[in-house]
């Protein structure tokens, strides 16, 4: 949103802008050829950097997202004469105290209009309370007429229709977009319902079998593989179901290799759940901001995929509701440099 409303100029800024790692010219002074990516690096998380250049880079986080506001000119007694005296530095000089003041309207101007987005998003989708309902009537239904007196997943599944399966995968995922609205507008909402004693290797086999199939895709068939069991029931809110749909629709979206596995490791109350899958390399850097809401790795933008960045922003919310921990590795894979193992494990406890 911040780089939109920089590009569409219905926000002011002077000088080069990064927003998530993106450059906004400014409006009156464009980039300097006088830094690289490296002078923007900020790992003690300071507001004011100053580069071996002599310009500094301000770091703000607004609405979740970084913005470093690059290559102004601040002066002060420690500053070398060849800066003082250089005419492309002295177009870019200001003060601390002018981009405290510009990033404090900013971050005001952004609460405001989100802070608007939302309560009329949130007012609109409370009209779908039905639809909810409906969808939620579509996805027990169709699970009635494939299960096979409750022997849903014991071969029942695989012996529907392929009409009545996809019925079925098309109401789930209908109720999955709904409810992860739902908690997008509405956080708490996460909490709803009373937890209960959930056989969660049940629940994400379930899952699983819906996502895999693919009567639409065909040519881009994938095999899930379960390792591990689980002997014990965990205690969950309703919400927790959306954590392994995210994650192995994530899997699904952006593998490279046919296989996907989910690994079960349960060790006394403890349950680790890892979705593993093949494909573009994550980097560390990358990994804290995929649970930002709105946030895309540049591999995942530069694929033909669909996404809005919001699976997994959603996915933490409902983590953080269970005080459950969601971790990501992404190493090399064996035999191929150029394809990563991704995996996206949640502790439960």
């Amino acid at each position: 949103m911040i780089r939109g409303l920089l590009e569409n100029e219905m926000i002011q800024c002077s000088w080069p802008l990064y927003v998530q790692g993106m450059l906004v010219n400014g409006s009156r002074i464009e980039k300097l050829n006088t830094c690289s990516d490296k002078c923007r690096v900020n790992d003690s998380d300071v507001f004011h950097l100053k580069c071996e250049h002599g310009l500094s880079h301000l770091h703000k986080t607004i609405n979740e997202q970084q913005v470093i506001l690059s290559e102004v000119f601040i002066p002060d007694n420690s500053t070398h004469r060849k800066y003082i005296k250089n005419p492309k530095y002295k177009k870019n000089k200001s003060s601390i105290h002018t981009v405290s003041v510009f990033f404090s309207d900013l971050e005001n101007k952004v609460k405001f209009i989100n802070d608007s987005a939302n309560q009329v998003a949130k007012k609109n989708f409370e009209q779908f309370h039905e639809v909810a309902k409906w969808a939620r009537e579509i996805e027990y239904y169709s699970g009635e007429l494939i299960s096979d007196n409750d022997e849903f997943y014991d071969g029942a599944f695989d012996k529907a229709s392929e009409d009545l399966k996809s019925l079925h995968k098309t109401s789930v995922m209908l109720m999955d977009s709904l409810n992860t609205s739902a908690i997008y507008f509405n956080p708490e909402s996460a909490k709803f319902s009373q937890k209960k004693k959930t056989d969660l290797y049940g629940l994400v086999h379930k899952v699983a079998r819906v996502l895999a199939h693919t009567k639409q895709n065909s040519r881009k068939k994938f095999d899930i593989k379960r390792i591990g069991h689980v002997a014990n029931k965990h205690v969950v809110f309703e919400s927790f179901k959306i954590i392994p749909l995210s994650l192995i629709q994530n899997a699904i979206k952006y593998r490279k290799t046919r296989d996907i596995e989910i690994v079960f490791n349960e060790v006394d109350d403890t349950l680790d759940i890892s979705i593993v899958s093949y494909g573009n390399k994550i980097l560390t850097e990358e990994i804290d901001k995929l649970f930002e809401r709105g946030y895309r790795t540049p591999s995942a933008r530069r694929m033909s995929v669909e996404g809005s960045g919001l699976g997994l922003y959603v996915l933490k919310i409902v983590a953080d509701a269970h005080d459950f921990e969601i971790s990501v590795t992404s190493k090399p894979s064996v035999g191929n440099k150029n394809i990563f193992k991704n995996v996206f494990t949640v502790s439960v406890h």
